[in-house]
């Protein structure tokens, strides 16, 4: 290296070198939290996230800015271009700090740090992210205060206990593991669940490019204006009204994503749950390798209490003496359902008196006919503790043996009784999907039709059987055939019954048509035979799933609950610093 390049290089390095820029700083300033911001610009989104302090102190220390003009020398007849590298590296630091500045400045101390009810979700409104879907502080608020208010319903009318005018975090109940928690920790876990649950059938529905139908859009819309009306009708303002009875941040624009996400979610819940279920034809399988986690039992539940309404109950041992006492008197299935009428009267008063049933008769003989059960193992657990299982699977146990369980919160004394007797329902049912083909706009008038129009309504069938058979063959596939075209809407979205994909399922012999029920008996069925059948009302494009014992039906039921929430829970929520600003009851 020559002298001319050595001084070069050393004027560089020099941070009191005269060709020096004079410094450049900055001081921190400490945001104070307080509703005294104005912020009145329309910030757009932004994805990046900025960390802020425990206090909102933002950290925008810009570094002494050094500016050292690139020389050229001539050495040996050779240009050499010489870079002061660190002064261009605290250039780009101190941009990048002057840039936070002028954000903070433009966008508003509001922008970074409060929550805001338009749903524009700044790092100050995402309270959390649920997958990769984030949820704002109003969001939030918004499911929070349905589970509140939904527990409060509860408590009017007896079912749990909570004092909502003293602190949650000091009353407490018990989890699915039967562990002690607050009611507070309960209705953030619900909120919680909530929002994956609906979230996690809302991301694939987006991803599979589902979008809302001009019906729907007009549905939601005219939601929005039914609130504006009962808002003007209370005497309040729109926003005070949304954030009275929705929560605190909750406007109109989060009303409006609520019901978007909500509808999404109904739209793509049947299909996401066709594609994640045990395939009926594996059935036989999955019950083999777990109906050791079944449990079949006989029980009886019995109402008690501790406010001196009873005489003879004066602490929890006279309750556990009582409990005994019932257990002593059965050995038989016979005897403990004989019982029942005897034992559950109260309950089924109550039962009766909050409309469960319709009088206090008829819930007693469903008590009766529904006194042996199957269970798996982890449902008892969840209810009754680790104890009752371990004794139902206990070497020793024999048939006729009894034990109890006390709930001490709601007063129940539950006595179980283990037999050899009590075996899985067997009772026939069976599952179809169909796609009905109407002659007549009403298919009720299907008889009254013309030659000529049963004629057209079988070849449309035909021409969605073809429609089926080139493509991909599926039931989902036939699903959407089925909400396409199906003039039976009661097996649809269309209809009020919550169905979807023309399914008919876990029906019992009798309830349909004799064609209808005659095709999907047949002991000939596979699962994912299509045909068509004639009956009184049309075509019915059939598509068959299953028909079998009614026990079968129930362990799907359970195997493919496993599977969702298995899909649910996979979708991780994670906190961000504006979880602090939502609502805790």
């Amino acid at each position: 290296m020559n002298e001319e390049e050595k001084m070069l290089n050393s004027e560089a390095d020099n941070p009191d070198n005269e060709h020096e820029n004079s410094e450049t700083t900055v001081k921190n300033d400490e945001v104070p939290e307080t509703d005294g911001w104005k912020f009145d610009a329309e910030a757009p989104m932004l994805d990046n996230n900025i960390e802020l302090g425990g206090g909102f102190q933002i950290d925008v220390n810009q570094a002494p800015v050094s500016y050292q003009k690139a020389e050229v020398k001539t050495a040996d007849k050779k240009d050499s271009i010489v870079i002061n590298r660190k002064a261009l590296k605290i250039g780009i630091i101190s941009a990048v700090s002057a840039l936070l500045a002028a954000l903070l400045i433009f966008f508003g101390v509001r922008f970074f740090a409060f929550p805001n009810s338009s749903e524009r979700m700044n790092p100050g409104n995402v309270a959390l992210t649920v997958g990769e879907t984030k949820v704002s502080v109003g969001m939030y608020n918004l499911y929070y205060k349905m589970i509140v208010d939904s527990y409060k319903q509860y408590a009017e009318q007896g079912s749990v206990d909570i004092d909502f005018s003293k602190d949650l975090s000091d009353q407490y109940t018990v989890d699915e593991n039967n562990e002690k928690i607050s009611w507070a920790e309960v209705f953030k876990l619900n909120t919680l669940t909530q929002l994956q649950y609906v979230l996690a059938y809302y991301e694939p529905a987006v991803e599979a490019g589902i979008e809302l139908s001009d019906e729907q859009k007009e549905t939601i819309e005219s939601n929005i204006e039914s609130l504006k009306t009962q808002a003007s009708q209370s005497g309040y303002k729109l926003s005070k009204y949304l954030e009275t009875n929705y929560g605190e941040h909750c406007g109109v624009e989060t009303l409006r994503k609520f019901f978007e996400q909500r509808t999404l979610f109904e739209t793509y819940y049947n299909q996401m749950n066709l594609n994640i279920s045990l395939p009926f034809s594996e059935l036989e399988t999955y019950y083999e390798q777990n109906k050791d986690n079944y449990i079949q039992f006989a029980m009886l539940e019995i109402q008690f209490s501790l406010d001196g309404s009873d005489a003879e109950l004066k602490t929890l041992d006279d309750v556990k003496a009582r409990a005994q006492a019932y257990c002593d008197r059965i050995h038989s299935v016979e005897e403990l359902k004989k019982l029942i009428p005897e034992l559950c009267e109260p309950l089924a008063e109550e039962a009766a008196s909050q409309g469960y049933f319709s009088d206090k008769e008829a819930a007693l003989k469903s008590m009766t006919d529904n006194a042996e059960l199957i269970y798996k193992s982890e449902v008892i657990e969840s209810n009754y503790g680790k104890e009752i299982v371990d004794w139902f699977k206990s070497p020793d146990r024999a048939d006729g043996d009894t034990t109890y369980h006390i709930n001490e919160e709601y007063g129940i004394i539950t006595v179980f009784l283990h037999s050899s007797q009590i075996k899985p329902d067997s009772t026939e049912l069976y599952s179809v999907r169909h796609v009905l083909i109407s002659p007549d706009d009403d298919p009720s008038k299907a008889a009254e039709a013309s030659e000529e129009d049963w004629n057209k309504a079988y070849e449309e069938a035909e021409k969605i059987v073809e429609e089926y058979n080139n493509g991909e063959k599926t039931e989902i596939s036939f699903a959407g055939l089925a909400e396409k075209y199906s003039d039976d809407v009661n097996s649809t979205s269309r209809g009020q019954s919550g169905s979807y994909g023309g399914i008919i399922a876990k029906t019992s012999l009798g309830v349909m048509v004799p064609e209808f029920e005659g095709w999907a008996t047949d002991d000939a069925r596979k699962y994912g035979d299509v045909g068509i059948v004639k009956s009184e009302f049309g075509y019915h494009i059939m598509y068959f799933i299953y028909d079998g014992p009614t026990y079968l039906f129930g362990i799907m039921d359970d195997a493919n609950a496993d599977k969702r929430q298995e899909f649910i829970e996979s979708l991780e929520h994670k906190e961000h610093m504006a979880f602090r600003h939502t609502e805790a009851a």
